[in-house]
């Protein structure tokens, strides 16, 4: 029975998995950040590369 709850304490599987989810759900916030701040400003250079593609280059 020692054994066992020795084998419990010392696992470390658990503490491991939670530090990657606090890790990824933090990484997920920095891209959505991203995304809201610079969102518009993306859309609308992508909106006028494709304007200027479309007119520009003929097949």
């Amino acid at each position: 029975m020692k054994n066992l709850m020795m084998k419990l304490h010392n696992e470390e599987d658990g503490a491991t998995s939670t530090e990657y989810i606090i890790l990824l759900i933090l990484i997920a916030c920095f891209v959505i950040a991203i995304v809201k701040v610079f969102g518009s400003t993306i859309s609308s250079k992508f909106g006028s590369a494709n304007t200027a593609v479309t007119t520009q280059v003929t097949f």
